[in-house]
């Protein structure tokens, strides 16, 4: 496809209306900024923060870093089990896909204890080093990630567990040694957040910068942008921001070994992301709903930057959701047999960008402060 896709998104029909007056939302921001105290903010709105805080914190936040723990030590008991003969191949499997879909629910909480372990970048970069794997096997001996981080995690998990059917000691040593570094990390993860961070976090009520919504929404931003959006399908679609190299990676897709359910991930990372928006969480499997940024939203009034922006945002997510089920299993082919379609779903994700990172944050006065290398 030869056609600049940053023309080919202005044309496309996404039913929204994204891009709104930026000199307004430019009055809208300065206005709301100064709003850092309090939690209430100086516009009109009778909004608390502090409410929206506690319920991300307590409600979210923690549960799903509970839930990532739990599955990353299921995961390792498992791998334990297929080395000493009492689990399978199979079950080893299962498990690896049920902590990969455990992990969306915490990859967009990407600061504060997250960032100073290194959490997203050592459980989910991709697409992995096979030579580097290769010689960690060979080795035989644990270095901890440094600086390259494409040879750990659930990636690599993914390479030796789905590569073969059968596996040499070494190899098995090696998935124990991957599993044991997930648990102990989303270990010390879950206890800062448990035991000192939460309550850093829900007393910190302002946007300015270091606040924890300007923390949160950055990290949901730059998550949202740069690792569901690209990584997951951009970049297998051959897509980086506004640039198409015109044909497919198919070795960029999430999951790739396996090859089974890239798709679920994706569309699991995208209903994390519309709920955690919202503010919706879940008992026993049940959805309730909490208080979230859309109640943010609605509180500044009808106005283009208030509940009719929440509306359009809503919209779009429901768009984005019936796009990404329209893609087929396996992802790696998909891409490539059906490039035009998968860059259409690739399209719908890009407009909940634009909706959020421009729009979202100008009327909430929250600054971008990340950089990124692909427009907007």
């Amino acid at each position: 496809m030869n056609m600049d896709v940053l023309n080919q998104f202005n044309m496309f029909n996404t039913g929204r209306n994204i891009f709104r007056p930026v000199l307004f939302l430019a009055i809208i921001s300065s206005f709301l900024f100064y709003s850092c105290g309090n939690g209430t903010d100086d516009s009109g709105s009778a909004f608390e923060r502090s409410e929206l805080l506690e319920n991300y914190c307590d409600n979210i936040i923690i549960p799903g870093y509970h839930n990532f723990n739990e599955a990353t030590i299921q995961l390792h008991d498992i791998v334990s089990d297929y080395a000493d003969g009492s689990s399978s191949l199979y079950d080893c499997r299962e498990e690896l896909q049920s902590t990969w879909m455990s992990w969306q629910r915490v990859s967009p909480f990407g600061f504060g204890p997250a960032y100073n372990n290194l959490l997203n970048v050592t459980v989910n970069t991709y697409p992995v080093d096979i030579a580097q794997i290769e010689l960690d096997i060979e080795n035989g001996s644990w270095n901890p990630p440094v600086s390259e981080f494409d040879h750990f995690g659930l990636p690599a998990i993914d390479y030796i567990l789905n590569y073969k059917n059968q596996h040499t000691d070494e190899e098995i040593n090696r998935l124990l040694m991957l599993t044991n570094q997930l648990v102990a990390l989303s270990t010390e993860v879950y206890n800062d957040w448990e035991q000192s961070y939460a309550d850093d976090f829900k007393s910190s009520t302002g946007t300015e910068l270091g606040s924890s919504l300007s923390s949160l929404l950055n990290a949901f931003n730059q998550i949202y942008e740069q690792n569901v959006r690209k990584q997951k399908l951009g970049l297998p679609v051959g897509i980086s921001g506004s640039i198409d190299i015109g044909y497919s990676l198919p070795e960029n897709v999430e999951a790739y070994y396996a090859n089974t359910y890239s798709i679920e991930l994706l569309y699991e990372a995208l209903i994390a992301f519309e709920d955690l928006y919202n503010g919706d969480y879940y008992i026993n499997g049940v959805k309730i709903e909490g208080v979230g940024l859309d109640d943010y939203l609605i509180t500044l009034g009808e106005y283009d930057y208030g509940s009719a922006l929440n509306d359009d945002i809503l919209s779009q997510l429901a768009s984005s959701k019936s796009a990404v089920l329209t893609l087929q299993n396996p992802l790696s082919d998909y891409v490539v047999n059906n490039r035009s379609d998968a860059i259409d779903v690739y399209l719908e994700l890009q407009a909940l960008v634009v909706l959020w990172k421009v729009d979202m944050m100008g009327s909430l006065g929250v600054d971008i402060i990340y950089q990124d290398n692909d427009g907007d």
